[in-house]
C-alpha cells in the first residue's frame, strides 16, 4: 500500500510511542525492505519445502538376477554373457541413483544359484548385497561381475542351479523390504530373467509364484520383468509372467521391446531424478461454498550442484555452523527475547515485534481463489516471470474434484479461455496472480503422450512490467531482410531440452566418481551445447557470406569454412539433429543393420521425416525407413 507523508509520520509516532521509548532496551537488527520475502520465491528451498509437505521418503528397488546356466549364454558377436550385461545395467543404475537421489535403498539378490546365505528355508538364493543406499564400495562389488568376469570363480563362490523355487524367492524379497525401518515411499522388484516359464514341469511351484507374486502386489510391492534374450530370441508373457503381472492381451501388446528396454537400462544417465511427487495440495475454490482439491506438481526446475559439507581438517568429521548474536557494547551473549527486528524509514527506526512480522507476511490461507476468464490469446510473451507449475485434479482429499476439474478444463479448451486466480502457496507467502492454461489430452498407440491438466503460468504485477518509451528506428533493406531469412530457416531444428545435458553438471559427475571410485582417468564430456559450424557452414554457408559482403562486415574465420563430405543419402533429403552424430539411419540401412537399432530412435527418425507408421513394431518400421529411402 502506499502511504502519502502525513500517514506515514503518523505511523511513526505511534512506532515511536510504542517502542522506542520503552523502558526495556533491545539490540535492533535491520531488516531490508522485502520484510523477509525474498525466500519465499528462492527455489533453493524447494526441497525442504517438498520433504515438509510429503514426508521424508524414500524409494526402494530390489535387483533380482536369474542366475541359472541359461544366463550365461552369449551371441557370437558379443563378448559378454548376459548375466555380466545385467550386472553392468545394474551397476549403473546404481551409479544414477548416486547422481539422482542417494537417499534412496538398493539390494541385489541371486536365484538359481548352488550356494546361499539366507536360511535352510530359502533354498537357491544367495543376498549379494542388503537393503541399503549406494556407494562407491557397493559398486566396485558389483565390478567384479561386469567387469573381468570369470565363471570358474562364479561356479565356484556360488553355482548354478535350476531347482529353485520363485515362491520362495518372492517371499524372500518381501522379508528384506519389511527389515527396512524408514518410511519407504515405494518398493520394487526388478527381475532379470531370460527364461519365460521359468515352472514349465512342475505345476505347483507356477501356482505357488503365480499366488505369491499376487500377495506382493496387494502389500504394495511392484514387480516388473526386465527380458534378457539373445538377439533374434522372443520372449512370451503369456507362458507365465502375464498371470504373475496380471497383464491383460492389450498389455502385453504395447509393451517394449526387450531388446530396446535392455538397451536403454545399459545406458548410465547422470542427472538428478526428481521424485514424482506434488510440490503441494491446494484446493480451487469457486466461491465460498464450492471448492476442489487439486495437486499442484513442478515440471521444470534447475539442477544446481550439490551442496558442498565442510569437515574438520584434522578428523575429516563433518562440522556444524553454529550463530551466536553479541552486543557490541557489552559483548554479551543476546538471545532470541533480547533482539527486535527493525526498519530504518526517512531516518526513523521502527521496530517490530513478531507477531507484527508474521501478520505483515500473511495474506490468506494457501489455496487458488477463481477472479475470472480471459481470451488464451491476452497470454503474452513477455508476462513470463518464472516457471511456473502443473494442476491436476485430487480426488483423496475432496470427493467428485476430477469431475469437475475435467468439466471446467473441457469448458475452457471449448472457449478458449484460460481462468485467472489468485494463488497463495503456502502459508506466510505473498499471493500471487496466475492463469491456469488448460492442456489438451494426447495419446499415441493407445498410451498418454500429454496429460490433460492446467499449467499455472504466472503473471506479474504492474510493478514488474517496464515502459520503455524510446524506440529507436532503424532502415530497413529488403535484400538483406530476405537473406536473413533464407539463413533462419535453414538453421531451424527441432528443439528439445531432453537432447542438452549441462556440461559443467556432467563433467562434476564425471570428477567424483573418478575419485570415489579410484580411477585414474575421466569420460570426456560432449559439450552439445556448443554451435555445430559444419551444419552451420553446410545448412546456411552462401547465405551467410551474401550478408557479410552485403553488410560489408569481416570475413569468417577459416574454421567456419572447412570441406565437408557429401551426402550419401542418394539424393533423398534427410534432416538431421544434434543427436544423429552417432546414429546415421541412412548408412545403417543401406549396411542392412537397422535391426540392430531400438524403436524409438526408428520412430524418431520416422517423425523427422514425417513417414507415417503402418504398425508398433520394429519389422513394420524398417520397411516404411526402407520403402522411403528406396531399398526395398
Amino acid at each position: 500500500h502506499a502511504y502519502d507523508k502525513k500517514n506515514f509520520l503518523t505511523t511513526t509516532n505511534f512506532f515511536n510511542q510504542k517502542y522506542l521509548k520503552n523502558k526495556t532496551k533491545y539490540i535492533f537488527f535491520l531488516m531490508d525492505d522485502t520484510f523477509g520475502f525474498e525466500n519465499d520465491f528462492d527455489e533453493q528451498n524447494e526441497d525442504q519445502f517438498n520433504s515438509f509437505a510429503t514426508g521424508s521418503l524414500r524409494d526402494s528397488t530390489l535387483f533380482l538376477v536369474d542366475c541359472s546356466s541359461s544366463m550365461f549364454a552369449k551371441a557370437q558377436s558379443e563378448d559378454k554373457t548376459l548375466f555380466e550385461k545385467c550386472m553392468k545395467a545394474i551397476q549403473n543404475m546404481y551409479q544414477q541413483k548416486i547422481y539422482g537421489s542417494d537417499k534412496d535403498f538398493l539390494g541385489i539378490v541371486f536365484f538359481g544359484t548352488e550356494q546361499n546365505n539366507t536360511s535352510e528355508d530359502f533354498p537357491h538364493i544367495y543376498t549379494l548385497q542388503d537393503l541399503d543406499q549406494p556407494s562407491a564400495e557397493r559398486i566396485k562389488e558389483i565390478e567384479k561381475f561386469s567387469l573381468n568376469f570369470d565363471f570358474k570363480n562364479f561356479r565356484q563362490d556360488y553355482g548354478n542351479s535350476n531347482d529353485f523355487s520363485l515362491d520362495k524367492v518372492f517371499w524372500w524379497c518381501s522379508n528384506m523390504f519389511s527389515s527396512i525401518t524408514q518410511k519407504l515411499d515405494t518398493r520394487r522388484i526388478m527381475l532379470f530373467t531370460r527364461r519365460d516359464h521359468p515352472h514349465e514341469n512342475d505345476k505347483t511351484l507356477e501356482k505357488l509364484a503365480k499366488n505369491k507374486s499376487k500377495d506382493l502386489y496387494d502389500i504394495g510391492i511392484i514387480l516388473e520383468v526386465v527380458p534378457v534374450v539373445l538377439e533374434g530370441e522372443k520372449f512370451d508373457y503369456s507362458k507365465f509372467y502375464a498371470d504373475a503381472l496380471m497383464l491383460s492381451e492389450e498389455d502385453i501388446k504395447i509393451l517394449p521391446d526387450p531388446a530396446e528396454n535392455f538397451e536403454e537400462l545399459e545406458k548410465t544417465v547422470r542427472s538428478k531424478d526428481h521424485k514424482r511427487r506434488p510440490y503441494t495440495h491446494l484446493n480451487l475454490e469457486f466461491d465460498s461454498n464450492l471448492s476442489i482439491s487439486c495437486s499442484v506438481f513442478n515440471l521444470v526446475r534447475e539442477c544446481a550442484k550439490p551442496s558442498k559439507i565442510k569437515l574438520d581438517k584434522k578428523t575429516n568429521v563433518e562440522t556444524k555452523t553454529v550463530t551466536r548474536r553479541f552486543n557490541p557494547d557489552t559483548g554479551e551473549i543476546l538471545f532470541a527475547s533480547d533482539t527486535k527486528l527493525a526498519l530504518d524509514i526517512f531516518g526513523k527506526r521502527i521496530a517490530f515485534e513478531q507477531d507484527e512480522i508474521k501478520s505483515i507476511k500473511r495474506f490468506g490461507n494457501p489455496g487458488l481463489k477463481l477472479i475470472g476468464f480471459k481470451d488464451l490469446k491476452t497470454i503474452k510473451p513477455y508476462m513470463y516471470v518464472k516457471p511456473g507449475h502443473f494442476l491436476y485434479p485430487d480426488e483423496k482429499l475432496i470427493e467428485g474434484s476430477t469431475t469437475l476439474f475435467r468439466a471446467l478444463l473441457d469448458k475452457c479448451l471449448e472457449k478458449e479461455k484460460y481462468a485467472l486466480c489468485e494463488m497463495i502457496t503456502r502459508v506466510n507467502t505473498p499471493s500471487r496472480l496466475v492463469a491456469l492454461y488448460p492442456q489438451q489430452e494426447q495419446i499415441e498407440e493407445k498410451t498418454q503422450i500429454v496429460p490433460p491438466g492446467f499449467h499455472v503460468l504466472f503473471l506479474p504485477f504492474a510493478d514488474d512490467i517496464r515502459q520503455i518509451d524510446r524506440v529507436v528506428e532503424t532502415r530497413k533493406n529488403p535484400e538483406v531482410v530476405e537473406l536473413f531469412t533464407k539463413c533462419i530457416n535453414k538453421l531451424k531444428f527441432k528443439y528439445s531440452p531432453e537432447n542438452f545435458k549441462n556440461p559443467a553438471l556432467q563433467k562434476l559427475w564425471f570428477e567424483i566418481e573418478a575419485i570415489a571410485l579410484a580411477r585414474e582417468e575421466t569420460e570426456h564430456v560432449e559439450d552439445l551445447t556448443l554451435p555445430d559450424f559444419s551444419r552451420i557452414e553446410k545448412r546456411a554457408g552462401p547465405f551467410l557470406d551474401q550478408i557479410i559482403s552485403e553488410l560489408r562486415l569481416p570475413d569468417r574465420p577459416a574454421q567456419a569454412k572447412t570441406k565437408r563430405k557429401t551426402d550419401e543419402s542418394g539424393g533423398v533429403l534427410i534432416k538431421k539433429n544434434k543427436n544423429d552424430e552417432d546414429l546415421d539411419v541412412v548408412s545403417e540401412a543401406k549396411a542392412g543393420r537397422l535391426g540392430k537399432q531400438t524403436v524409438a530412435k526408428l520412430k524418431e527418425f520416422m517423425k523427422e521425416q514425417k513417414i507415417v507408421a503402418k504398425g508398433s513394431k520394429k519389422d513394420d518400421l524398417i520397411r516404411e525407413i526402407n520403402a522411403y529411402l528406396g531399398l526395398s
